[in-house]
């Protein structure tokens, strides 16, 4: 079997090399299609060694993304026809719609941003089947969906396949049992996030003054991950320098987590650290964990945002309340790899199946 991955974001990868790697273990070929961002996607997945060609990369302006339409359909239908893959898998997005659209070659993809309205519009036309989180509020405008009880980050933090290394720890000088709080400030620049508004770049005293508290008050270790634009000179001391394949690692022996990155915030959910999502905007799944599980939190204002990480950090038991929601929340999803692994590799029959029988998926548990 010969499989096209497509990744537009450094989470991507992640969510597909389990299964990339067990489709060449049984003697079939992937290739990954990189439209690069942040810097970082190539060298993601040059780590584990998977075959791999830059088309291009994403534009901050709406009218640069619609413009880098045309170079990236163009890169993408150039690979698809000199690769010839059995099947295509990817983010749902315009490009790979578009690109796949005189090509007869299944294409499967996956949603879970429902502001992302550019994509509904222009997307899932040409999709053969969406894999939706379960948690996803939005019907997107086509009947081949196919939903699934579990996130995104379910795909490589599921503890089937994530296991924390306490070497990441001993890399930075600090101990499991250090108050550590990870903040991460995102550019908002994403197709999905055009017209929002940071309250972090007009707030940098603001921010600084409760690093500083957090450091003097509670004990805390702060770090700070931004890879998509900066703060200024003050905050150096803070900002997180690791490997990006290392970066889960850390979070999962975090403390807390705040800042307004959505699949971070998620991430940190999946792990057991609760989290403080400043954010305007819903995602399905950040409400699925917030309300059924309450492993972290929503929060609209830094000042609030600020409240409440303070109040959570209060709490010596923290850990330990959090490891029993993750445990929860563990033996209800699935394992979001294994299934993708299975749906792909018996695809369409897995197509089929699932139409007729959502519960198949629980074989995934």
């Amino acid at each position: 079997m010969k499989v096209l991955f497509i990744v537009y974001h450094p989470v991507d990868p992640y969510i597909v090399f389990e299964t990339a790697k067990k489709i060449e273990e049984e003697g079939g070929k992937v290739f990954f299609i990189v439209v690069e961002k942040e810097g970082i996607i190539k060298t993601i997945v040059d780590t584990y060694n998977f075959e791999n060609s830059v088309i291009g990369k994403s534009r901050n302006s709406f009218v640069g993304k619609i413009l880098n339409t045309f170079t990236l359909v163009y890169g993408v239908n150039r690979i698809i026809r000199k690769i010839r893959p059995d099947l295509i898998f990817s983010p749902a997005t315009p490009y790979s719609s578009l690109a796949c659209k005189f090509n007869n070659i299944p294409l499967v993809c996956w949603e879970d941003t429902e502001t992302a309205t550019f994509n509904f519009k222009y997307s899932h036309k040409r999709i053969d089947s969406l894999l939706l989180v379960d948690s996803f509020y939005l019907n997107p405008p086509t009947n081949c969906i196919i939903r699934f009880n579990g996130y995104k980050e379910l795909a490589y933090l599921h503890p089937n396949i994530f296991k924390p290394d306490v070497s990441i720890l001993e890399s930075l000088g600090l101990k499991k049992s250090d108050k550590i709080v990870l903040m991460r400030f995102s550019a908002l620049n994403a197709m999905h996030d055009i017209g929002l508004n940071s309250e972090v770049l007009t707030n940098d005293d603001k921010i600084l003054s409760f690093i500083l508290k957090l450091e003097s008050e509670y004990g805390a270790k702060v770090f700070i991950s931004i890879t998509e634009r900066d703060l200024d000179e003050r905050f150096n001391k803070y900002k997180l320098n690791i490997e990006p394949t290392k970066y889960t690692q850390l979070l999962s022996f975090c403390t807390l987590y705040i800042g307004e990155g959505t699949t971070t915030a998620s991430e940190a959910g999946v792990l057991g650290v609760p989290w403080i999502n400043i954010q305007k905007t819903k995602r399905g799944y950040l409400i699925d964990q917030e309300e059924n599980y309450d492993l972290g939190y929503r929060i609209e204002n830094i000042d609030s945002a600020m409240q409440k990480a303070e109040e959570l950090l209060e709490n010596n038991s923290i850990k330990s309340d959090w490891e029993v929601k993750r445990k929860r929340l563990i033996e209800e999803k699935i394992d979001v790899s294994a299934f993708f692994t299975w749906f792909i590799k018996n695809y369409p029959e897995s197509h089929k199946i699932m139409k007729e029988n959502p519960d198949y998926q629980n074989k995934f548990k």
